[in-house]
C-alpha cells in the first residue's frame, strides 16, 4: 500500500483513531469525563512514542446526546486548530447545561432516607437515590432551562381515555445551547498537506416514516458535495439514479441535523428537514419536508456507520483501491451491558430495561466487520492462486466485472470487484463503560442537577484513567 506525498507533522499516518460516543440524555456528561481523560492518556501515550503533535482523533460519530457532544469538539477543534483546550470546552458546556435541584436546598433531605434505608429496611432508597429520583421528576414538570421546556400537555381526543395524556418538551434550549458552545454549520475535510487534517464529524438520525438509519457527515463526497442519500435505490428504464433520499448540506453539518439526532420520540417534537425524493411519476427529486428522531433507537453506537463511511471516504474520493488507512476505535459506553444484581422495583426493572434496549451492540457489528475484511483477504488470495496455475487474466475479469448476487433495493448495483477494493482493517478497539451504582434510577437520563452532573464527569473520568490501556491506534 502507498500514500501521497503529505505533511502530516512530517509524516503521513497509516492509521487513524476515531471516538464512538452514545446517546443517553444526562449520561451525556460522563462521555465529557472520559474525553478528558482520553485526550490526557492518549497525547501522553504519543509523546513516549515519538508521535507528539499527532491529532488526537480523525474522527468523532455521536448518536443523541453523542451527537451533540461530537458537534462540540469537532467545531472547538476545526475553529481553534488545536485538540488543546477542547476538553475544557465540553466540560463548560455540561457546566451550562447543568442546574441546581430545589431537594439539595432541603434540610435532612437526604439524611431522613438514608435513616430509612439503613435502620428500617434495606429495600427503601437511599439518600442519594432518592434526590435522583425526585429531581428527576421535578425537572419533567419544570424543565431545564439549557436542555428542555414543558409543553402544554395534550389530552386524549381520539380515545378520550382520561389517563392517555401526552407530555411533551421542547428541545429548542437544548439547540440554543448547543449553538452558544458549537460554530455552524460545520464542513471539515483531509487534507494532506496540513499539520492538523480536520477532525471527521458523523452523527445518525432515523427517518420516521422510512424506518431508516440516516447519517449526516462533515466530510465531502465523491462529487465534492456533502450530503446524505438512503432509501431504495432506483433505477429508471435500466440507468441508475440513485437513492430514493438525498439531504444536502454542501455548507456543512448544521444545528438541525444535531438536534435531529437527539429528538428523543414520545418526548420532543420530530426535526424537520427538507429532502429531496425521487417521484416515479414525474422521474425526478422533489423537494419535500420529511420528519426525524433520535438516532439512537436504530443506532445508540453507531459503529457499522462509522466504517462503512471510512471506507467509502478513502476509496471514493482520495483513490486508496487496495487497503483505506487503518481504524483504531474508542466506545464510551453510558448504557451498561451488564449488571451484576437483578432488580426487583418496578423502577429498577424499567431502569435495567432502558439500559439494554440502548446499550452497545457492537461487538457483534465488530465480528461481522471482521468476518468481511476476513473474506476479501480470501478472495485476493484466491485469485492469486489462480493466476500462479495459469488461469488467463479474461477468465478472472470477467467474472469481477459480473454484478453480485446481491444488489438493488437498498443497495446500490455493484461487480464482485467493487467489493475487494479499499479493503478496512480495524485496528483495535477500546470500550468505555459507565456502571450503574446503588443510586441509578429509570429515568437517570432526565437528571441534570448540578450534583448528579458533576458526579457523572468525575466517574468518566475516573474510570477511563483506572483502564490500564486505552491506547486504540
Amino acid at each position: 500500500m502507498s500514500f501521497p506525498n503529505s505533511d502530516y507533522m512530517g509524516k503521513f499516518q497509516n492509521n487513524q483513531r476515531a471516538l464512538v460516543l452514545q446517546g443517553g440524555g444526562s449520561l451525556g456528561a460522563y462521555e465529557a469525563g472520559a474525553y478528558q481523560a482520553l485526550y490526557e492518556k492518549v497525547t501522553k501515550t504519543d509523546i513516549e512514542k515519538g508521535e507528539k503533535g499527532r491529532p488526537f482523533l480523525d474522527i468523532v460519530a455521536g448518536t443523541s446526546i453523542g451527537a451533540i457532544n461530537a458537534a462540540i469538539i469537532v467545531s472547538y477543534v476545526t475553529e481553534n486548530k488545536t485538540w488543546e483546550g477542547s476538553s475544557e470546552r465540553l466540560n463548560e458546556f455540561w457546566e451550562y447545561l447543568s442546574k441546581e435541584s430545589p431537594l439539595d436546598h432541603i434540610p435532612g433531605f437526604t439524611a431522613w432516607w438514608d435513616y430509612l434505608h439503613d435502620h428500617i429496611h434495606p429495600g427503601f432508597a437511599s439518600g442519594e437515590a432518592a434526590r435522583r429520583y425526585y429531581s428527576s421528576k421535578q425537572f419533567a414538570i419544570t424543565g431545564v432551562p439549557t436542555v428542555f421546556s414543558p409543553l402544554f400537555p395534550l389530552l386524549d381526543t381520539k380515545y378520550f381515555d382520561p389517563q392517555n395524556i401526552w407530555y411533551r418538551f421542547d428541545s429548542e434550549p437544548l439547540k440554543r445551547s448547543l449553538e452558544r458552545f458549537a460554530k455552524f454549520p460545520i464542513a471539515t475535510s483531509y487534507d494532506e498537506k496540513s499539520s492538523l487534517p480536520q477532525p471527521r464529524l458523523i452523527l445518525v438520525s432515523v427517518d420516521v416514516a422510512e424506518g431508516a438509519a440516516v447519517t449526516f457527515d462533515s466530510y465531502e463526497t465523491e462529487d465534492g458535495s456533502r450530503k446524505s442519500e438512503y432509501g431504495k435505490y432506483i433505477t429508471h428504464n435500466g440507468k441508475e439514479v440513485g437513492h430514493e433520499h438525498v439531504i444536502r448540506y454542501n455548507d456543512g453539518i448544521t444545528s438541525d441535523h444535531v438536534i435531529a439526532s437527539a429528538s428523543v420520540p414520545i418526548n420532543y417534537s420530530y426535526t424537520r428537514l427538507e429532502v429531496e425524493s425521487y417521484d416515479g411519476h414525474t422521474a425526478k427529486y422533489e423537494k419535500n419536508l420529511r420528519y426525524f428522531w433520535d438516532g439512537g433507537i436504530m443506532s445508540n453506537t453507531p459503529l457499522t456507520q462509522l466504517v462503512i463511511l471510512h471506507r467509502l471516504y478513502w476509496l471514493k474520493v482520495k483513490g486508496l483501491r487496495d487497503t483505506v488507512p487503518k481504524l483504531g476505535i474508542g466506545i464510551v459506553n453510558v448504557h451498561p451491558v451488564e449488571q451484576e444484581t437483578i432488580p426487583w422495583d418496578h423502577d429498577g426493572v424499567i431502569n435495567r430495561s432502558n439500559d439494554i434496549t440502548y446499550s452497545d451492540r457492537t461487538s457483534r457489528e465488530q465480528q461481522a466487520l471482521l468476518l468481511v475484511s476476513d473474506y476479501v483477504d480470501l478472495a485476493r488470495e484466491l485469485i492469486k492462486i489462480a493466476k500462479d496455475a495459469g488461469a488467463k487474466d479474461d477468465v478472472i475479469n470477467n467474472l469481477l466485472n459480473k454484478n453480485s448476487m446481491n444488489h438493488g433495493m437498498t443497495i446500490k448495483p455493484r461487480k464482485y470487484s467493487d467489493m475487494l477494493v479499499g479493503q478496512f482493517e480495524i485496528d483495535k478497539v477500546v470500550r468505555i463503560n459507565r456502571k450503574n451504582d446503588e443510586n441509578t434510577i429509570s429515568n437517570k437520563i432526565y437528571d441534570f442537577s448540578l450534583r448528579t452532573i458533576t458526579h457523572l464527569k468525575e466517574s468518566g473520568y475516573k474510570n477511563t484513567m483506572d483502564l490500564s490501556d486505552v491506547d486504540f491506534g
